[in-house]
């Protein structure tokens, strides 16, 4: 129209920075060492709360506790694993946010918690599947070992499922500022071995510098 000066809006994009999956890693065992305890700490404070609850329980009532919580934690591990590697696929993708991703990790420790009861017998009952087989096989038969193998046990998936879940949450704050790059199938196996690693690093199990390339010794 003459004598009009049409007027444009200038949409100005927003780029994000660049980082691969090791700047990733990096930065989630930089968060680890500035939020967690020194390791010897860590496995001190898990032992005490150990000899907290068993002395406060009687010794079947103990066992019953720590199997119960055992397969929850591994439960819990297995959907945060499922969720680890969903997220890893969908790494530059918009959604889900970081808000969203938050309250997907609380809606997924209810869905595991409510579907604990029976487990037991499944897990614990029978051969104990590759995971807890020398575990099962220990049930009813050796009190002591049985038990002390339980605690093994909670204790690496316990340091394991705060570990998985820290990592979610850096991720999920990463990928709000950063484009990952460098994402691809061997990126879930990666990040998995790490999280490993890390957690058998804090419950003693292995020292620092040693690279993990077996499955944890959990069973």
């Amino acid at each position: 129209m003459a004598g009009k000066t049409k007027k444009t809006t200038k949409t100005t994009k927003t780029t994000k920075k660049q980082a691969d999956i090791e700047a990733l890693i990096a930065t989630f065992s930089a968060h680890v060492k500035e939020n967690y305890p020194a390791a010897e700490t860590f496995r001190e404070n898990l032992t005490s709360m150990l000899a907290a609850k068993k002395e406060r329980m009687e010794s079947g009532e103990y066992v019953k506790s720590l199997e119960k919580n055992l397969v929850f934690l591994k439960d819990l591990v297995t959907e945060g694993e499922a969720y680890l590697e969903y997220l890893l696929e969908r790494i530059n993708d918009k959604a889900p946010t970081a808000e969203e991703i938050t309250g997907a990790l609380g809606s997924m420790e209810e869905k595991v918690r409510a579907g604990t009861f029976g487990r037991v017998e499944e897990l614990l009952g029978g051969k104990g599947g590759e995971e807890f087989g020398e575990l099962a096989a220990l049930r009813g038969k050796d009190e002591k070992a049985y038990t002390e193998k339980l605690e093994f046990n909670y204790s690496y998936f316990m340091a394991y499922r705060m570990l998985l879940f820290e990592y979610i949450g850096v991720l999920a704050a990463v990928r709000e500022e950063y484009e990952i790059e460098r994402v691809d199938e061997a990126a879930f196996g990666l990040v998995q071995s790490n999280i490993e690693m890390t957690a058998n690093y804090y419950l003693g199990n292995i020292s620092v510098g040693e690279v993990v390339g077996d499955p944890p010794p959990s069973a």
